[in-house]
């Protein structure tokens, strides 16, 4: 089978479903448990429900960043996995990353990739994104609280220790990027300085609200710019 076949398979698509479907019985219930406790230890109905509305007003601007990241995703690896991935657990610069290195372990693109080259995208994704979960069950913890009681002895080495994190973090997505062509290294410029820019405006005008399009602009901004810079040098 071809890898559009595979990506684009009616099994696909119901295994996703399914996938999704468990995953919001499963918020639905401990949503339903939490609500329960929360009015037996004396929290008022009504401030309940300002709670949920809240929540759901913020998440709703958050998501249409995935939205614009499930459509560059879609171009990679079809409609169900890419649904399967924003939905559940997973990022768009992490699954491009992981795809564009499992087909470059294969010497493969896009344009000549098979449905082997396929599954091993899947199996990229799958066990770069679920190790780190079944070691936070045993390590979490004592990161978290060795990273607070580090700050509670010298305040100036747990700040260190968050920046030390953040900064390898961003090392490890960014690097890859530099390496793929002027066109990537050109497009990060430019989604890195439309999110400085919105942080400009933020600032002088006070529109705290626009924080939560940040990356929907930087994606969509960016996205456009690659189009020309791929005609430019390409």
């Amino acid at each position: 089978m071809s890898y559009s076949e595979i990506s684009e398979s009616g099994l696909l698509y119901v295994l996703a479903a399914g996938a999704i479907i468990l995953v919001t019985l499963i918020t639905l219930f401990y949503l339903r448990l939490c609500w329960k406790h929360a009015l037996k230890c004396g929290v008022e109905k009504e401030r309940l429900m300002a709670v949920v509305k809240s929540s759901i007003s913020f998440a709703i601007v958050p998501s249409i960043a995935v939205v614009t990241g499930l459509v560059a995703l879609v171009t990679v690896i079809g409609m169900p996995y890419a649904w399967l991935r924003l939905s559940v657990l997973g990022s768009v610069g992490y699954e491009l990353m992981a795809s564009n290195m499992a087909l470059s372990a294969l010497g493969l693109d896009l344009a000549n990739a098979d449905a082997y080259g396929f599954g091993l995208i899947m199996w990229t994704m799958c066990m770069g994104i679920t190790a780190p979960l079944i070691l936070n069950v045993f390590m979490c913890r004592k990161v978290h609280l060795g990273t607070l009681h580090l700050g509670d002895k010298d305040e100036k080495w747990g700040q260190i220790s968050q920046t030390t994190f953040m900064a390898a973090l961003l090392i490890a997505m960014c690097i890859p990027m530099f390496g793929s062509g002027i066109v990537s290294c050109l497009t990060f410029v430019t989604s890195a300085l439309i999110a400085v820019l919105i942080s400009v405006i933020i600032k002088k005008t006070n529109w705290g609200w626009l924080g939560g399009f940040t990356l929907t602009f930087s994606l969509i901004g960016a996205m456009a710019a690659s189009v020309g810079f791929d005609k430019l040098f390409n």
